[in-house]
């Protein structure tokens, strides 16, 4: 009696050379069963040698994948001889091994052989050269050049980098690809069905893909995934927008302990200059509103238009000038300073969402279902906020995403590997300081899929998984994926004023327009109103005397 294994299903079959027991070989072997996979341990019982070349049949595909042993039973002799067969395709004729030697007399001497045989996959590694039915995606054929062109290697990514793999499993195996090229991964259509990719996965007319897809469990119904390969992210990336896009930066070159100094400084002295008005021997062209004209003046570098004799005035005017240049220029040299420094106002989604930013999307079909599928309140806040009320003209080019979000308040939320292609190719040293990358949901490993019951999943899995182990799939890695830009040439460099940062003055300006226009129309009223009131008097009083004049000339006719 053989020790269970929690890992293998056993399974014996006594004559199997019998008609009822051959069909069950051929039902096992059919493609939509295919039970002879590596968690299934075959033993098959005969006393003649000549039965195990009724293995041979087409219809009995016992693949590479399959554990799968003949127990010959000699005859007259207390020993039997352990065989371990399969075939490279149904069409190809059946490999027979001894596992261990030709008298195995106990179920002792039986597991030592097995022991010492190992795995069967280690002696199944030769394909033959046999033809497998492949697709792989293009998803920008219009951009689309070469399987290995490096020039455009932010350009359908996901299949340049996994069919590397493909191919190294390919020259491992010895075998060949047919391959059927389609630009859309599969999704899940409302009718059940599939299309692109994983729809030709479900009409059965592909074996496995010659890249990788995102595991997704409404896909796991249609193909297994052999292996994982690659994590691909995906995130929204901005750069920080400038300090005077989201606060005033003219407010920010001193402390408040330092505004309010300034202010009493300026109170203190309009009352100084306003005592020296008032108590001065001498007569001045000025009054109190000049005094605080002349302070806010010279606040603002600005001269004064009074010629003041007496020299006290004078040395107010001096020390208050001295005083403010220091000032001004302080101001002055923070301001140019903040002018080229980036804020840090966005560190999360919820920041963004109540930024300035607008934002763009990368045109894939996953960044429309993994926004839609989302559960998470921040993103979906996000989504409902600034994408989904801009329809269709939200999703754009990787290098239309990236252009605009280089010269503008734009966060575009792209494949962070194709986005550092482009940073790299078309961003200045400057403009790659300050950038910053949230992603609003983790994308799914990425894994190479296989239709159901492949007979070649676990000898793909293994060779997969050896190419892990020993950096092929690192080597590809660095090769095909772009890593992130630095920053090192500082945040120096030219920053040109716009509108944005001259906003606070231009509103100034304004209120100073809608003040004035207010006095003058103010003035003019008032004006009016005078010259009213004086005609209203003047003729009051013309007919006031005309009427004393009526009444001399009465008394005097009488």
């Amino acid at each position: 009696q053989l020790p269970a294994l929690t890992y293998k299903s056993g399974i014996l079959l006594l004559e199997f050379a019998s008609a009822c027991s051959l069909n069950a070989l051929r039902w096992a072997a059919a493609a939509e069963h295919n039970y002879f996979t590596t968690n299934r341990f075959w033993l098959l019982f005969t006393d003649e040698p000549t039965h195990i070349s009724l293995l041979d049949d087409e219809d009995i595909f016992l693949p590479p994948d399959g554990e799968v042993r003949v127990m010959l039973w000699q005859p007259g002799m207390q020993f039997f001889t352990l065989v371990d067969v399969y075939k490279v395709a149904a069409d190809k004729p059946l490999r027979r091994t001894l596992v261990g030697g030709r008298e195995l007399r106990d179920a002792e001497d039986m597991l030592q052989a097995l022991g010492k045989f190992g795995s069967a996959i280690s002696y199944r590694q030769n394909l033959e050269g046999i033809t497998f039915k492949t697709g792989l995606v293009i998803a920008f054929p219009d951009l689309f050049t070469n399987i290995e062109d490096l020039s455009l290697r932010h350009i359908d990514t996901i299949s340049k980098v996994n069919n590397r793999l493909t191919l190294e499993l390919a020259n491992k195996l010895n075998l060949r690809f047919n391959t059927h090229q389609v630009d859309n991964y599969g999704w899940h259509k409302p009718n059940g069905s599939f299309d692109g990719l994983m729809g030709r996965f479900q009409r059965y007319e592909l074996d496995f893909a010659q890249m990788a897809i995102f595991m997704r469990l409404d896909r796991i119904a249609i193909v297994d995934f052999v292996a994982e390969t690659y994590r691909i992210r995906a995130g929204i990336m901005f750069r920080q927008p400038p300090l005077s896009a989201v606060a005033n930066i003219f407010a920010m070159p001193f402390a408040s302990d330092v505004w309010i100094a300034i202010l009493l400084l300026m109170i203190f002295t309009i009352c100084i200059f306003i005592v020296e008005l008032v108590y001065s021997p001498h007569l001045h062209e000025m009054d109190i509103l000049d005094c605080v004209v002349f302070v806010w003046g010279a606040m603002c570098q600005q001269g004064f238009y009074a010629n003041l004799l007496n020299r006290s005035a004078r040395v107010i005017i001096f020390t208050t000038f001295v005083s403010t240049l220091f000032l001004y220029t302080s101001f002055s040299a923070n301001i140019v300073a903040l002018l080229q420094s980036p804020s840090e106002a966005i560190q999360t989604l919820s920041d963004l969402t109540q930024s300035p930013l607008e934002v763009g999307v990368q045109d894939t079909q996953y960044n429309k279902i993994y926004f839609n599928e989302s559960t998470d309140p921040v993103t979906n806040h996000l989504y409902h906020k600034k994408i989904a009320p801009k329809g269709e003209n939200i999703f754009m080019r990787p290098a239309i995403g990236m252009k605009k979000m280089r010269t503008g308040l734009f966060a575009y939320q792209v494949e962070l590997q194709a986005g550092y292609q482009i940073i790299s190719n078309t961003f200045s040293e400057p403009e790659k300081c300050g950038l910053k990358e949230l992603e609003p949901f983790q994308l799914p490993m990425i894994a190479v899929p296989t239709r159901k019951n492949f007979p070649y999943k676990e000898l793909f899995r293994r060779q997969l998984r050896w190419q892990r182990e020993v950096g092929l799939m690192n080597r590809e890695e660095l090769k095909w994926f772009p890593q992130k830009p630095k920053c090192e040439g500082g945040m120096g460099g030219f920053v040109s004023i716009g509108i944005t940062e001259c906003r606070y003055a231009l509103g100034i300006f304004g209120f100073g327009l809608l003040l004035s226009a207010f006095s003058f129309i103010l003035e003019l009223i008032v004006n009016y109103v005078w010259n009213l009131a004086k005609k209203i008097h003047r003729i009051k009083k013309q007919r006031k005397e005309s009427n004393t004049a009526d009444g001399y000339r009465g008394n005097f006719v009488h």
